[in-house]
C-alpha cells in the first residue's frame, strides 16, 4: 500500500484500519498520526511529522517498533503484531495491540510501516467490564450516586486507572483501590478536598478555579496538573470529570478518571524542544548559507556518511556541477579524475573514518573535464554528545598558485640560458668583429685582405643573429607561456602560401626561399592589407598558409588579423615581424588563427623546421 493512498483512506475512515493510526517511516520519524491516536497522546496541536518515536514511546517501546520496522523490509515479511502500554496507565494490563504492515512506495520499496490499533482490556473469570460514557452517567432508579452505589463500586474497584466520584457539592466520596495505591495514604484522608493537598503549589489555583467554573454550569471538565505520588515525585496527571444524574434528571455530582500522563506530557516537551531546536538549527543554517553564499571560497556539507547535502554558488560556479547532481554523492566520486592522487584520496578517507579533520592540496576535475587545484580543509562536527553529524568541507581554487610555482621553475631555466648567450655566445662575436676592425687598420690594404675580413664579419654577424633568435625565444618563454597552437590548422594540408608584407624586396626574398624548400608550392605575395584581404575574400575554399608582417605604412597586420578572424576561415598565420616586442607576442596570441610568432629574417633552416609541408602538399 502506497503512503499517499494509505493517508487519504485514513482520512476518510480511520475505523477500516482501527481506533489508533500511526505511519512511521524507514528512519523511525513519524510521517501521519489520526485524531484518535494525537487524542490519546495528548498530542492535540502539535505537528509531529518528522519527530523521532523515541520523543514519544519509552525505549523499550521504541526498540520493539524499530525491529518492527527491520522486519517489514525483510523479503516475505509476515505481518506483525505489537503490544504496547496504554499511555498514562499505572497498570501493565490495560494495553494497545498494534497490527504492523508495510507501506510501500509505486516501484514496490518499502517506505515505512503502519501501526493500526485496537484497545486491549482483558476480562477476569468473575468480573465484567463496564463501560463508562464520556459524556455523562445515568444512575438507575433507586441507586444514589456516592459510595453507597454497587454498580459504581464493583466498576471502580475494577478499573485499573484512578476512578472517582463525588456528590452533588462536589465533595470526592469515592475513590478506588487504584487511587489508593497511587497516592500510598489512607482512603479517608482523599475524600472530600483532602485530596487537593497532594496537587503541586503551582498548579492549585487553577485546578479548584477550574472545577468550580465546570460545576456552576455542570459541565464536563478536563485538567491537567501535577499530583504527588506515592514515592514523594510529582507527576503529570489527567483528570476527566463527567457530570451524573438520575433518571429524573436531578444532578447527582461527578464522576471521572485522573491518568497519569507523565510520559505524554514529558514527550510533549520532548518534542517541543526538539521542534525548537529544528527551527533554530534551520534559522542558523539560514544565517550560515547567507553567509556562507558571500565566500568566494568552495564550501560542501556532508551528512555523517560523507555524502553532500548542501554546495555554495562558488562550487557551483568553479566546477559546473549543480546541487542536484551532487547530493548523496561523496566528493571525491566525481571530483577525482586521472591525474589526482589515490594516495590523498586514502588520506582523506581515513582521516573522516577517524573523524579528524584534514588540510591538504588536491588535483580534481570540474565537470567539464578542466583541472583544479585546491586547497581542502575538512572539519568534522559533532553533537552534544560527540557522535559525528556530518562534515564541512572549505577549499580554496590555488590553479594559478601551482602553474605560477611551475612557470618560476621553468622561467629561472630559460633565464640562465638568456644569461649564457649574452655573456657567451653575443659577446664573443661582438668582440671578435671589433677585433677584426681593429686590425684591419694594420693590414695591407689589398682586395684579398678586404675580402677576408668581410667574410669573417659576414659569419659573426650570422652568428650574432643566431644568438639574438636565441635570446628572443628565452625571453618569450621566460616572461609567458608560449602560444596554444592550434594542432587542427597545423596539420591542415595546403595549397598555396601567401606572404603579407609592405617591402616589396622582403617579399621576394622570402619566395626564394619558400621555393628552394618546396618548388612546386604556389606563392602569392600582397604588399598591402586590403590587397591581400580581397584575395582571401575571393577565393575562401583555397587551403593556405599566411605570413603576415605586423607594421605596415597603411593598415598594419593587426587590422588583417581582425578583417580576417571575422571571415571565419581556418587557414593558419604565421607572424613574421621584425619586432621583438613582448608586447606584439602577447597580443598575437588572441589571435585563434595564429600558430607562430617569429622575427625576420626568414632562413631556410628556420622555414623547413617551422613548416615540414613536404608530405602535406596536395598534389
Amino acid at each position: 500500500m502506497q503512503f499517499d493512498e494509505l493517508k487519504d483512506t485514513v482520512v476518510v475512515d480511520y475505523n477500516k484500519f482501527g481506533q489508533y493510526v500511526l505511519a512511521i517511516d524507514t528512519n523511525g520519524e513519524i510521517m501521519y498520526c489520526n485524531d484518535a491516536f494525537q487524542h490519546l497522546y495528548q498530542l492535540q496541536g502539535i505537528s509531529v511529522a518528522g519527530i523521532s518515536i523515541e520523543a514519544l514511546f519509552n525505549h523499550q517501546e521504541a526498540g520493539y517498533i524499530r525491529n518492527a520496522i527491520h522486519q517489514s523490509m525483510l523479503p516475505a515479511a509476515k505481518p506483525k503484531e505489537l503490544q504496547l502500554k496504554y499511555p498514562g496507565s499505572s497498570q501493565v494490563r490495560n494495553t494497545i495491540l498494534f497490527s504492523v504492515q508495510p507501506i510501500v512506495d509505486k516501484k514496490g520499496k518499502t517506505t515505512g510501516v503502519l501501526l493500526k490499533g485496537d484497545l486491549k482490556v482483558p476480562v477476569t473469570e468473575n468480573r465484567k467490564s463496564f463501560l463508562v460514557s464520556q459524556v455523562g452517567v445515568t444512575v438507575e432508579k433507586g441507586h444514589t450516586s456516592g459510595a453507597g452505589d454497587p454498580c459504581f463500586n464493583e466498576l471502580a474497584e475494577f478499573m485499573p486507572d484512578l476512578m472517582w466520584m463525588t456528590n452533588n457539592q462536589h465533595q470526592i466520596t469515592h475513590i478506588n483501590k487504584a487511587w489508593q495505591q497511587y497516592c500510598g495514604t489512607s482512603k479517608e484522608d482523599q475524600l472530600g478536598e483532602g485530596w487537593l493537598n497532594l496537587i503541586h503549589p503551582e498548579d492549585i489555583d487553577k485546578v479548584i478555579a477550574d472545577r468550580k467554573s465546570a460545576f456552576a454550569i455542570q459541565q464536563p471538565y478536563n485538567l491537567v496538573y501535577r499530583f504527588k505520588k506515592h514515592d514523594g515525585n510529582f507527576r503529570w496527571m489527567n483528570m476527566k470529570g463527567n457530570p451524573v444524574y438520575n433518571n429524573q434528571g436531578v444532578f447527582m455530582g461527578y464522576t471521572g478518571l485522573c491518568l497519569d500522563i507523565t510520559a505524554v506530557k514529558e514527550a510533549q516537551i520532548q518534542i517541543r524542544r526538539q521542534q525548537e531546536l529544528m527551527e533554530s538549527t534551520k534559522i542558523e543554517f539560514g544565517k550560515f548559507t547567507k553567509i556562507a553564499q558571500k565566500i568566494g571560497s568552495i564550501i560542501i556539507m556532508c551528512n555523517a556518511d560523507n555524502r553532500v547535502t548542501w554546495v555554495n554558488d562558488a562550487f557551483v560556479k568553479t566546477t559546473g556541477y549543480t546541487l542536484k547532481e551532487v547530493t548523496g554523492k561523496t566528493p571525491g566520486s566525481f571530483l577525482k579524475g586521472p591525474e589526482t592522487s589515490t594516495e590523498t584520496l586514502d588520506r582523506i578517507r581515513k582521516v573522516i573514518e577517524q573523524g579528524k579533520g584534514i588540510r591538504t592540496e588536491i588535483l580534481y576535475y570540474t565537470k567539464s573535464g578542466a583541472r583544479i587545484w585546491l586547497d581542502l580543509m575538512i572539519e568534522s562536527l559533532f553533537d552534544k554528545d560527540g557522535v559525528i553529524t556530518g562534515y564541512i568541507t572549505i577549499q580554496k581554487d590555488i590553479t594559478l598558485k601551482k602553474i605560477s610555482e611551475k612557470e618560476v621553475l621553468e622561467q629561472m631555466s630559460h633565464l640562465k640560458k638568456i644569461s649564457f648567450i649574452t655573456s657567451h655566445e653575443l659577446r664573443h662575436e661582438f668582440s671578435k668583429i671589433l677585433q677584426l676592425l681593429q686590425t684591419a687598420k694594420f693590414q695591407d690594404h689589398n682586395l684579398a685582405t678586404y675580402a677576408q675580413i668581410f667574410t669573417d664579419i659576414e659569419h659573426s654577424a650570422n652568428l650574432m643573429n643566431d644568438a639574438i633568435f636565441k635570446l628572443n625565444d628565452q625571453i618569450n618563454f621566460a616572461s609567458s607561456n608560449s602560444i596554444s597552437l592550434n594542432k587542427y590548422l597545423l596539420n591542415q594540408a595546403i595549397e598555396e602560401i601567401c606572404l603579407v608584407d609592405d617591402d616589396h624586396l622582403v617579399n621576394k626574398l622570402n619566395e626564394l626561399i619558400i621555393r628552394n624548400v618546396m618548388p612546386t608550392m604556389p606563392v602569392h605575395t600582397f604588399d598591402q592589407v586590403d590587397t591581400a584581404l580581397k584575395y582571401v575574400k575571393e577565393n575562401p575554399n583555397t587551403k593556405r598558409k599566411i605570413f603576415l608582417d605586423l607594421n605596415f605604412s597603411g593598415r598594419s597586420g593587426w587590422d588583417f588579423l581582425h578583417e580576417y578572424e571575422k571571415l571565419g576561415h581556418t587557414w593558419p598565420v604565421v607572424i613574421l615581424t621584425s619586432s621583438i616586442d613582448h608586447v606584439d607576442y602577447e597580443r598575437s596570441k588572441k589571435f585563434l588563427n595564429v600558430t607562430h610568432f617569429i622575427t625576420k629574417p626568414l632562413t631556410i633552416e628556420q622555414f623547413e623546421k617551422l613548416s615540414e609541408m613536404e608530405h602535406l602538399m596536395v598534389h
